[in-house]
Parts: C-alpha cells; sequence; structure tokens
C-alpha cells in the first residue's frame, strides 16, 4: 500500500530534494566513515549521501522489494531485509521518517544516539505538532495519539535528553506537504483499492478540516553526539 501511495516520490516523507541535499552536503563525514540508514527503504537518502561521500554505508528495512530496488540502484551498499539495526557503533545514523523501527518517539531518539559513535552525528526527520491535533485529526490520521510526537520544542529537547546536540536543522513548508499529501491521495484514486482509498479518504480530511493543513509539522535535524 505504501508503494502505491508514494508512487514515483523519491522521498518516503514531506523533505524537499533540495533540503536534504543541503544537509548532506554539510556533514562531516572521513573517508571511509560507517553510515547507518534506519528502515531505508529505496535507500534514497543513504545513496545521496555516498554520491557526496566516500563512506562504507549500511542499511536495513523489512520491505525486501524495497531493498532489491535499492541494491540495482547501488549494488555498492551493504542493504539487509532487517527488522532491527546492527549493533556496531556508526559514524553517522540516518533515521527519517523511521522512527517507528526504533520503538518511536522518545525511545527512538535514545537508541539512536546508542548506535552512534561519541563525536558522531545523527541525521534525524520526524514529525512534531505544529499546534494542538484536534480529536478529529487524530482520528483521520488512523487514530494516533497526542502523545505519539512532540511540539517542536519538545523534539529538540527529547535530543538532548539523549545526549545529541542539535546543530543545524530546517523543516518541510506548506507547499512540501502539499506535493507529499496529495501526491498519496491521487496515488491511492488511481492506483489502489479499497484499503487505500479510505487512507486517501482520512487524508483529505486531515488536509480540508479547519486547522487540518497547519497541525502537523515536519523536521529534519543534524544533531552531534
Amino acid at each position: 500500500m505504501s508503494r502505491i501511495a508514494h508512487g514515483e516520490l523519491a522521498l518516503y516523507n514531506p523533505l524537499s530534494e533540495a533540503d536534504l541535499d543541503e544537509a548532506i552536503a554539510l556533514l562531516d563525514l572521513k573517508p571511509g566513515a560507517r553510515v547507518l540508514d534506519v528502515a531505508c527503504g529505496t535507500a534514497e537518502v543513504l545513496r545521496r549521501i555516498a554520491a557526496r561521500w566516500e563512506i562504507q554505508g549500511v542499511g536495513y528495512d523489512t520491505d525486501a522489494e524495497l531493498i532489491e530496488r535499492a541494491r540495482r540502484a547501488n549494488p555498492t551498499l551493504e542493504l539487509a531485509v532487517a527488522d532491527a539495526p546492527p549493533r556496531s557503533p556508526f559514524d553517522l545514523v540516518v533515521c527519517i521518517a523511521s522512527s517507528h523501527a526504533l520503538g518511536g518517539f522518545p525511545v527512538a531518539i535514545q537508541r539512536l544516539g546508542d548506535l552512534t559513535i561519541p563525536g558522531g552525528q545523527v541525521l534525524l526527520g520526524e514529525g512534531y505538532w505544529h499546534r494542538a491535533p484536534s480529536a478529529g485529526y487524530l482520528e483521520a490520521l488512523g487514530g494516533a495519539t497526542h502523545d505519539e510526537l512532540p511540539d517542536y520544542g519538545g523534539l529538540f529537547a527529547a535530543a538532548s535528553d539523549a545526549g545529541l546536540t542539535p546543530i543545524w536543522s530546517c523543516a518541510a513548508s506548506e507547499r512540501d506537504w502539499d506535493r507529499y499529501e496529495w501526491t498519496q491521495v491521487l496515488n491511492a484514486e488511481r492506483h489502489g483499492g479499497d484499503p487505500l482509498r479510505e487512507h486517501a479518504e482520512g487524508a483529505r480530511r486531515r488536509l480540508t478540516m479547519p486547522g487540518g493543513r497547519e497541525t502537523l509539522g515536519f523536521a529534519l535535524v543534524l544533531l552531534r553526539h
């Protein structure tokens, strides 16, 4: 369902490719640095990092089809079908729209710190409440709860509690969100069955209810361990 909804989107999150590329250019990686991409999907982010920096790239995901796509796109990366990360610490750990794979917020942020060497970096992409969600919004989001995400300040506070210091950040714009959300709605309507169309209907309700379009935010944060 996720593959159908995202279609040809390069990123399975609302970030713009330009913002992601800017963050990758700001990384501080020595030749041979070990980089882990958590729940990497097609490894789009890891492949972009490998194109910019000389790294040993490691990624994993539970979706075998996405991993196979990633292997075809860059055979030099170490990619695996798995539901948990390797235990060895890394110079950089990437977790963008994938905190669910590490136990969800805020547990995932602590685990990211544990996976990163002292002095290493974390590139985190995480949702946050731009404004307090209404009961109707949470219902349209599939039965989410308010405590699943922090507000913007709470995201940085959780990182600090995990021993991670923010050194750069940006947030998805309204245009970024429109492109991401409405592309999924369109794909679901054109190519999906009933479950996807139900998902699309929930997205339409969220986006068009009063204040709904301004409720959810998404930040990309570069952190130093």
